[in-house]
């Protein structure tokens, strides 16, 4: 026999890996990116997704003490990460927080290179971030059993968790934090800059639209209905522009929107 063979020990836990990425999220497939020009508009703004079916996004935008992040990726999320940065002329030094919409491996990625600064998450997502619990939902905690996810221990990075709607200011910059517990215990939306990144709070599909949270992918659905009708009237003071999902698929916030999500 000529050549050589891969050992096991190498090629298993890829394969692994990747067929959980396509069994659980292949319904995402499908979602390509649909960016408001405000979201990806150098060196004020970057948006990158990561590699693989799901395209879960990270965004960067300056503010006046550095730069925040929004959520974390998954698959290459570390080069995305990077790549961002990039775009804002900026260093991981320059990042004064982290925003998390929910603790699923696949929005934590690159949390490593960001292990210097804090990370902002809701009060009931903070055991699932740190591994003290797994998730609910029938699909993530499948794939945890196949393959355990790299996230953070006690310790490990320093947590800010918010326990109600709150306002993180950043100078004359301000994160507006939302609770929209139903994903995940402590799933959370952030407004920033017009745009609401509302994590898999909401979800898209070619054949559904947008919709509430997947079920298959969700601890409790009735919870994350009920928790995008208190939102709307949550977000009726504030100036919104666009609502996105945390795989990259944005719409215009309006009575349309919010028509299309609320009626599931």
């Amino acid at each position: 026999m000529t050549g050589s063979a891969t050992p096991s020990s190498q090629w298993l836990p890829q394969t692994i890996s990747l067929g959980i990425g396509l069994l659980v999220l292949l319904p995402l497939v499908g979602c390509t990116r649909s960016l408001p020009p405000t979201l990806h508009d150098p060196p004020r703004t970057a948006t990158s997704t990561t590699a693989g079916p799901n395209q879960s996004m990270i965004h960067l935008a300056r503010v006046e003490s550095g730069v925040v992040v929004i959520d974390l990726g998954w698959w290459g999320a570390a080069d995305a990460l990077a790549r961002g940065l990039d775009e804002l002329s900026a260093t991981p030094e320059e990042v004064v927080a982290v925003f998390l919409t929910h603790g699923h491996r696949d929005h934590v990625g690159a949390w490593r290179e960001l292990r210097h600064v804090p990370f902002v998450l809701a009060l009931a997502e903070v055991d699932l971030f740190l591994g003290q619990e797994g998730p609910e939902g029938i699909l993530p905690r499948v794939a945890r059993r196949i393959v355990p996810s790299d996230l953070p221990r006690p310790g490990e990075v320093e947590v800010v968790p918010f326990a109600s709607d709150t306002a993180f200011v950043f100078g004359s910059d301000t994160v507006h934090a939302f609770n929209v517990p139903g994903h995940t215990p402590g799933s959370a939306a952030y407004l920033l800059g017009g745009t609401l990144f509302a994590g898999d709070a909401v979800a898209h599909s070619p054949t559904g639209g947008f919709q509430p949270a997947f079920a298959a992918y969700s601890d409790d659905t009735s919870q994350a209905r009920a928790s995008l009708h208190t939102l709307r009237a949550r977000l009726a003071r504030h100036e919104l522009d666009y609502i996105c999902t945390a795989h990259a698929r944005c719409i215009a916030a309006g009575p349309e929107f919010w028509s299309e999500v609320l009626a599931f």
